[in-house]
């Protein structure tokens, strides 16, 4: 799917707004490996039987600041949590005694697949004065989709649907039949070779080959610059030299293809759709430099792939016969170095597209293509693990899709929804900060074998089942708690419990960095109460600064659960 720049961000608000101390409360529920099979059959939270009450809290965490259920260490860490594994709502009563100064995070996390309502807040009960629940708000939409616009955003959802499926259902209607003929291996290119290439708003557009190059297991790279962008103060060979070789590597660097190639296999190799789709051998890989949107503005749509190059032209006239990743001209020579970090970036980003589409829809078969959420989160994955080797100053996931989850407030988003740069959720900092959290809690060989997995068609079974097997005994919803905690109320690394944060992982040749997440305190933006909790969201608020025991009863909806973190 195609890359939108992360070059502009929102203004950033300063948490402003205090409220009374107050209870979170909310109904409904179900759908996870811990949530009722079907939501109650009410969902107003105002049913007239009281709900169960349960009393206390469990440690969610191990040599931590939480000495038991209802006493903190008086230093570190603390987390505490109370599941709702029925199927009706329930009244979680606790007290936290040993506090001294320090504030509580209360966070419900939805582990169900429909939305509850969060009723109207009501007093909680403190053993100490505290200064007050702050809530924490949703911005309207963030800057890159602000930048790329709608028409950027409908072309994104076009390519990847088609992606994903579309392309099957093309070859489908043109009467092509699986089939192990092999179509015609392709011609070699010559430098300073002209031809025209497709673009997404129907033209096409001449280009002339630049620059090959040649990746350590020979496949060849072409870069390929649209003519009247090759020219003096636009796109010039140190920019096109620059591209090739973080693409094919240089100076023991293994490059783009190179990682990809060991996390995923092949970018595009022999299959049994000869009458549908190009050779499966001899094809090089083509970088096509075109001015997308010709605004003169860089960012915006930096980089897509397309799977309709990839049919022959029998099928899709417009095929341009190519196993290519596009990036943008103008973010290229208006971007200055952060539009070039942006195409080294996408290139990987993209290149996991492309390996996905060869791997799971073209090998595995059309269903068993990723949702559009665990295909970004794979491709931002992606983005984490090269980033340290692409420019070890520069982490996607720190730099980038942190910032704005926080500053957006995206943590009461669906996470098996996906939005793009949506008006009420930015789904790109969603899977990604959920993304670089599994990476480093989970690993290389997780990854490896997220991307693999072929024993579900549903996306969501089978990013549980690479969970279950990286870490035994442990579920898709225990992560997500994991991470809604650490994403949330933004742990400190100092004294981190196992299992929590984004500590540094070294392993198989990548380098992910730890992540400190206090570092985002300054993008929280100004409150605004909400009144649903989402399917697999996340809401939390804020005590003031607590002295001695902190008490208070919360209700918690079925398919829910409540964490209490102190630090």
């Amino acid at each position: 799917m195609p890359r939108i720049a992360d070059g502009v961000h929102l203004s950033v608000n300063l948490l402003t707004a205090v409220v009374a101390a107050a209870l979170l409360a909310g109904c409904g529920g179900g759908g996870d490996d811990e949530a009722p099979s079907q939501p109650p059959a009410a969902n107003t939270g105002t049913s007239a039987a009281a709900p169960l009450l349960v009393t206390g809290l469990d440690p969610a965490c191990t040599g931590c600041g939480a000495l038991s259920g209802a006493a903190y260490a008086g230093s570190g860490t603390g987390i505490w949590q109370q599941r709702n594994t029925t199927g009706a709502d329930i009244d979680v009563r606790f007290a936290i005694a040993g506090l001294a100064g320090q504030s509580l995070s209360l966070m419900l996390t939805n582990t169900s697949g429909w939305a509850t309502t969060l009723p109207s807040f009501q007093p909680a009960v403190l053993a100490d004065t505290v200064t007050g629940l702050s809530t924490r708000a949703l911005a309207s939409v963030s800057a890159p989709a602000a930048s790329g616009g709608a028409d950027a955003e409908a072309t994104q959802r076009d390519i990847a649907d088609f992606n994903r499926s579309g392309w099957a259902e093309r070859a489908a209607a043109a009467g092509q039949q699986r089939s192990v003929m092999s179509a015609p291996a392709p011609q070699p290119a010559m430098l300073s070779s002209t031809r025209g290439w497709y673009h997404t708003d129907k033209t096409t557009r001449t280009a002339s080959l630049v620059r090959q190059a040649t990746t350590s297991d020979g496949v060849t790279v072409n870069v390929w610059v649209e003519d009247t962008e090759y020219a003096p103060n636009r796109v010039q060979l140190p920019l096109v030299d620059a591209l090739a070789e973080t693409f094919t590597g240089a100076a023991g660097s293994p490059g783009v293809y190179g990682m990809l190639k060991s996390v995923g296999g092949p970018l595009w190799g022999p299959h049994n759709f000869g009458s549908t789709l190009i050779a499966g051998t001899g094809q090089p890989i083509d970088i096509v430099i075109l001015n997308f949107d010709r605004n003169s503005r860089p960012f915006g749509m930096v980089g897509y792939f397309w799977g309709l190059h990839n049919l022959r032209r029998s099928v899709e006239a417009n095929s341009n016969e190519s196993v290519s990743l596009y990036l943008d001209a103008e973010t290229l020579y208006l971007g200055g170095e952060a539009g070039l970090q942006a195409m080294k970036m996408v290139m990987a980003h993209e290149g996991m597209h492309m390996q996905n589409f060869y791997r799971r829809g073209v090998l595995m078969g059309p269903s068993y293509a990723f949702q559009d959420w665990l295909e970004e989160m794979t491709a931002m994955m992606m983005e984490d693990f090269a980033s340290h080797t692409i420019d070890s100053s520069f982490n996607n996931i720190r730099d980038v899709r942190m910032p704005d989850y926080v500053r957006t407030n995206s943590s009461n988003c669906n996470l098996f929804q996906f939005t793009g740069f949506g008006q009420s959720c930015e789904s790109y900092s969603v899977s990604g900060s959920f993304g670089g959290f599994l990476n480093r809690q989970l690993g290389l060989a997780f990854f490896k074998d997220l991307l693999a997995r072929n024993g579900s068609t549903d996306s969501k079974t089978v990013l549980a089942d690479a969970i279950a097997s990286a870490q035994p005994g442990t579920t898709l919803a225990d992560q997500m708690r994991r991470w809604a905690v650490s994403a949330n109320t933004l742990l400190p690394n100092p004294g981190l419990p196992g299992g929590y944060g984004y500590p540094a992982r070294i392993e198989g040749g990548f380098t992910l960095r730890a992540i400190d997440l206090q570092a985002y305190l300054p993008l929280r933006p100004a409150s605004s109460p909400q009144s649903t909790l989402a399917a697999y969201g996340s809401y939390l608020v804020r005590t003031g600064a607590v002295s001695g025991t902190y008490t208070n009863t919360v209700r918690v909806p079925a398919g829910a659960v409540l964490s209490v973190v102190a630090y």
